[in-house]
């Protein structure tokens, strides 16, 4: 936690029940005022990890704590998920309303289900209301809507019905199909974005610090960052992730042909006509930790991740930036000779071997990409996230494809990150923290307009 000890106390004496209420008002004036802050409440919050303990007495939120820890507390857990929720959704500028409920759906299935509530727990056939939240901390739950849409949800979930044809995901994973004329145009809600329905079936997921994720399994959804942006029209097969903070980023994934070409559904394929290009002139690329892989005959060559092109083929070692197997975590670092505002940033992976099938893993693309404006950098030693470098995106491809086993892991993938309005942001460094054996072929980046 990085918060300071005054506001760290505040957070606990609220999530105790021992708040008053003029420190419930101070917690929420710094909690709105501080990101740093938020994020810290959240991991206090987050149900998934401690409501087990909480029921069972094992543990208590205070667990996230670093030591020394603190003791046990016999919390009651309807007074810690409501406090606690009550605050996180007036932070998220949760819609709350004052007019009278009425019935919009009802509770079908029910499995396996545990509540944040120990009271008034649902059955199947009960009314939903508007206006109602639903926290489930386990197990799956079934919103049946009198217009003909239907909504699961899977726990942790903090779910409120708006109305008829519109919900608030606060946290967790939703998955809604809105098939009937009558349910077309049903809008989820999350605390970056607002999901609206076109006659579709698809998912929504919002995590504990606030990235949002939408998948279309069937249909048309489109993507509402605010309405003066550039609206997002995600079709079957496509997903988006957008990112918390002033700047919406967005990152789109997608699987390519497997071909030289680099055909992708919408994403263009690797260009020397971006500004890092090294036929610009501008740009250059380098190690900032870890060690890429090397033989007697041959070195991996940081620069041909900027040279226009992916691999020519789907085993190409000596085309592709990778780092040694036994190098868990590196980072590539891309310095582009001057800070300059960034529009758009594109990443290719390509891996089969031919003979070992295992070793399309190196095709995935794990990485978080972060930003630095000024000439002199942090040292390059310390991990991005503590000295001082900006945060832009988190890029997960295992996550995005649902990879479970070696054959649904596409060989060959692209990820485009992007603002929904303007640019990403003026830098002249960008650090890719990688996590895995990504054989990357091509990153290209566009300068804004």
């Amino acid at each position: 936690m990085k918060s300071s000890e005054h506001d760290l106390e505040l957070t606990r004496r609220y999530l105790d029940g021992e708040a008053s209420q003029r420190e419930v008002n101070e917690l929420q004036e710094r909690m709105l005022a501080d990101p740093q802050l938020r994020e810290d409440f959240l991991r206090y919050a987050r149900i998934d990890a401690s409501l087990p303990g909480v029921v069972n007495n094992s543990g208590t939120l205070l667990d996230y704590l670093p030591a020394p820890k603190a003791p046990k507390r016999n919390w009651a857990i309807a007074a810690v998920a409501a406090l606690s929720f009550l605050l996180l959704a007036q932070l998220l500028d949760h819609p709350w309303g004052e007019e009278e409920s009425y019935a919009v759906a009802h509770f079908g299935k029910i499995e396996n289900c545990r509540w944040t509530h120990q009271v008034n727990i649902p059955n199947s056939g009960d009314p939903v209301m508007t206006g109602q939240r639903i926290e489930l901390a386990s197990g799956k739950v079934e919103i049946l809507y009198h217009n003909g849409a239907r909504m699961e949800l899977n726990g942790p979930c903090i779910v409120e019905t708006l109305s008829a044809k519109e919900a608030f995901l606060t946290m967790g994973t939703i998955e809604v199909v809105a098939e009937s004329v009558e349910s077309h145009g049903f809008i989820v809600r999350s605390p970056t974005s607002t999901f609206e329905d076109l006659g579709t079936a698809f998912s929504a997921s919002v995590a504990p610090d606030g990235l949002s994720r939408l998948e279309v399994s069937d249909g048309e959804v489109n993507l509402i960052v605010e309405q003066d942006h550039q609206h997002q029209l995600l079709q079957a097969g496509q997903t988006m992730w957008v990112e918390p903070g002033d700047r919406k980023i967005l990152t789109r994934i997608e699987s390519g042909d497997e071909s030289k070409d680099f055909r992708f559904p919408t994403i263009v394929p690797p260009s020397n006509q971006d500004y890092a290009d090294i036929s610009q002139g501008y740009a250059s690329a380098k190690v900032g930790r870890g060690l890429l892989r090397s033989r007697p005959n041959w070195t991996v060559n940081p620069k041909s991740i900027l040279d226009g092109s992916g691999q020519t083929d789907q085993d190409s070692p000596r085309e592709s930036v990778f780092f040694e197997n036994e190098v868990k975590n590196g980072s590539l670092l891309i310095d582009l000779g001057q800070a300059i505002a960034i529009s758009k940033i594109n990443s290719y992976s390509w891996h089969q071997h031919k003979k070992i099938a295992e070793h399309n893993e190196r095709a995935q693309q794990k990485y978080t990409l972060f930003g630095w404006p000024d000439r002199e950098l942090p040292d390059l030693n310390l991990p991005a996230a503590e000295s001082g470098w900006v945060r832009i995106a988190r890029v997960n491809s295992e996550q995005f494809f649902h990879v479970k086993k070696l054959d649904n892991r596409p060989s060959q993938q692209a990820c485009s990150i992007f603002a929904s309005k303007g640019e990403i942001g003026e830098y002249r460094y960008l650090l890719l923290e990688v996590n895995g054996p990504t054989f990357f072929g091509e990153i290209d980046i566009y300068q804004a307009d």
